[in-house]
């Protein structure tokens, strides 16, 4: 995603604004910006000809006055990329535009290759093509680009050839998992708690059991962890209420007759007293509500993990 501030730094620089993203030569450098939850990032795609020119600008970056002038959370290095994410917050704008001349000139001074350069074969692109690899954006030859699609494509076809396992012995690990978060699910509800912790253990655990059990690496996986999710809060909110009320009838004479029939109760009053069942599928609901916020961003990664790597051509 981008916002409005990254938009118009983009339009000022020609920078082209498409899936998400700006990307394009940023005074002379080939860059994807992009921004999240608390974040805004910066993508350069560049190479060094001295290999040791990369890792003393990074020296340069690590600088503790730099990182707090320019409000730099992480500066990441890789073979043909550089990761700038910058901290989101009032006048976070004001430091990025203060930020990209002053990176530009680093750039130029340590030797990092201008966007015109394919970061592939480290030769002038003429007529080159922009594409779009996992979210970041390379400037390539055309036949540089297409060998990089049909390298990704080998080596995604060729990780899918090593994926074994079973997804039903992992369906079945990943609701014994939920199965053991729907006990603490059920112990934190009858203390009259709802804790969004308490879901990501859920998803914690339904993602172990599926793992120690073999489970098979494939788009069912997703599913079945959210199916197991949802089986640990329901089971959790049963038990939750179970034990209240088996708490409750023996404290109570009356309700003696029931103390070895509790699930029976539970289903009684869930059918008769609509006081009792709203309770419960309010509960529920809450549940699942705070047991999404928890897992959502497991789920993402799972997805991602599974997703493999994305590319598509920008123009």
């Amino acid at each position: 995603m981008i916002g409005s501030g990254l938009k118009k730094l983009a339009q000022e620089n020609g920078m082209k604004v498409a899936h998400g993203i700006a990307y394009g030569s940023l005074q002379g450098y080939a860059a994807t910006m992009s921004e999240g939850s608390g974040f805004k990032r910066f993508v350069y795609t560049t190479r060094f000809a001295d290999p040791q020119a990369s890792g003393a600008l990074g020296q340069v970056l690590s600088n503790g006055d730099v990182k707090k002038q320019y409000s730099l959370q992480s500066v990441t290095f890789n073979a043909q990329t550089i990761v700038v994410t910058f901290a989101d917050g009032f006048g976070a704008m004001d430091k990025i535009r203060a930020f990209v001349p002053w990176f530009t000139s680093m750039l130029s001074q340590y030797g990092a290759s201008p966007w015109n350069v394919c970061v592939e074969c480290g030769g002038q692109v003429m007529n080159g093509r922009w594409i779009a690899i996992s979210g970041v954006a390379y400037y390539m030859h055309e036949p540089c680009a297409a060998r990089v699609r049909q390298s990704i494509g080998q080596a995604e076809e060729a990780q899918k050839q090593t994926r074994t396992g079973s997804y039903g012995a992992g369906a079945v690990g990943a609701l014994l998992g939920a199965a053991v978060g729907a006990v603490v699910w059920a112990i934190v509800l009858t203390v009259g708690y709802v804790a969004s912790l308490v879901g990501l253990l859920i998803g914690w655990l339904a993602d172990k059991g599926y793992g120690l059990l073999g489970g098979k690496q494939g788009k069912p996986k997703l599913w079945i962890l959210i199916g197991a999710v949802i089986f640990g809060v329901a089971a959790g909110t049963v038990g939750g209420y179970c034990i209240s009320l088996s708490q409750e009838v023996a404290q109570t004479p009356i309700l003696s007759g029931y103390s070895d029939r509790i699930l029976d109760l539970f289903f009684w009053l869930m059918e008769y007293s609509e006081e009792f069942s709203q309770e419960v599928f309010g509960n529920f609901l809450m549940g699942l509500v705070f047991a999404g916020l928890g897992v959502f961003g497991m789920m993402r990664r799972t997805n991602d993990e599974l997703s493999g790597i994305k590319i598509m051509d920008l123009e």
